[in-house]
């Protein structure tokens, strides 16, 4: 068996269609045929059922076309770091970060990052969800730290999560609610929201939208701000009430409460994210930290 004729596998198996992955693999058509047939002799079972022009994989051949993904995703990540180790960029950490709770933990994971291997040199980059997500799948950075409102993740990538935490909202000090920490949603109906554009901690737009919806709050008023001082102002005055960012609450002046919604069980979630399989001993060895640090933390993790 070679790494080529898996190749030509998975190639025939993902467009169901020899002319195409002929050219996909630059090969000709007859060449990737005959070796398809020969690696079915070779292994014992057909792979595809041919019917006239029609291609499709036989149960075995579907789940072998799994599996032979990951070893070929597996190999490929192998030859990366040890191009990296001949390279000797054997730690060299690029992490991406957004949002204001990266503020609360990334610090002591970079200072115990350092101090374990004072060699490798580190680099920031901050930016928006979308930009880190695509920046971490071209490789351009190699641990990403971002809010997480229903990222649609698959195999290709490992996460482990820093923080989970009801969503808030904050209210000003003459509000009939200031003091409460926990508001049912009929009692916010016909209240003006303040939006802030932008705020990282609160998420995109579409799901600040869903989320009110789902609080019945679809109708409430909305203000769009630029900043959150804009909004902490308008709060203190009593104008309406506002979502709290992430990572914020201890920047608020004394005078504004902070509240929950009564019921609500949706939770935001800051989590690290790294491609799979590992592609960067950096991320290898940052991810190990986190995990480590998680279990002194909570030692039920480890029975977990």
């Amino acid at each position: 068996m070679s790494f080529r004729r898996i190749e030509y596998f998975l190639s025939v198996a993902k467009h169901l269609n020899f002319t195409k992955a002929a050219r996909e693999c630059y090969v000709a058509q007859a060449a990737i045929s005959q070796q398809i047939k020969q690696f079915e002799e070779e292994l014992g079972f057909k792979l595809f059922n041919r019917g006239g022009t029609s291609v499709s994989l036989t149960p075995a051949g579907a789940y072998f076309a799994k599996q032979c993904q990951a070893i070929l995703t597996q190999y490929s990540g192998a030859v990366k770091q040890a191009r990296f180790l001949a390279e000797g960029k054997t730690r060299d950490l690029r992490l991406g970060i957004n949002g204001p709770y990266t503020q609360e933990c990334i610090p002591d994971y970079l200072r115990q990052f350092r101090e374990l291997y004072p060699e490798a040199a580190i680099s920031l980059r901050e930016g928006g969800r979308k930009e880190m997500l695509e920046a971490l799948e071209e490789e351009a950075l190699d641990v990403i730290v971002i809010p997480d409102y229903g990222l649609a993740l698959d195999e290709r990538f490992d996460l482990i999560e820093l923080s989970s935490e009801r969503p808030k909202f904050m209210v000003g000090p003459q509000s009939p609610l200031a003091g409460r920490k926990l508001v049912a949603p009929s009692e916010l109906e016909g209240q003006t929201i303040f939006r802030i554009e932008g705020a990282v901690g609160e998420g995109p737009a579409q799901a600040r939208t869903d989320y009110l919806d789902r609080l019945g709050l679809g109708q409430n008023p909305v203000q769009r701000v630029k900043t959150f001082l804009e909004a902490t102002i308008l709060v203190q005055a009593g104008l309406g009430i506002a979502p709290l960012p992430e990572g914020m609450e201890k920047k608020l002046a004394r005078d504004v409460s902070v509240f929950s919604i009564e019921g609500d069980s949706f939770r935001i979630r800051t989590v690290a994210l790294r491609l799979l399989p590992p592609v960067s001993l950096a991320a290898d060895h940052f991810f190990q930290l986190i995990r480590q640090d998680q279990l002194v933390q909570n030692p039920m993790l480890q029975v977990l």
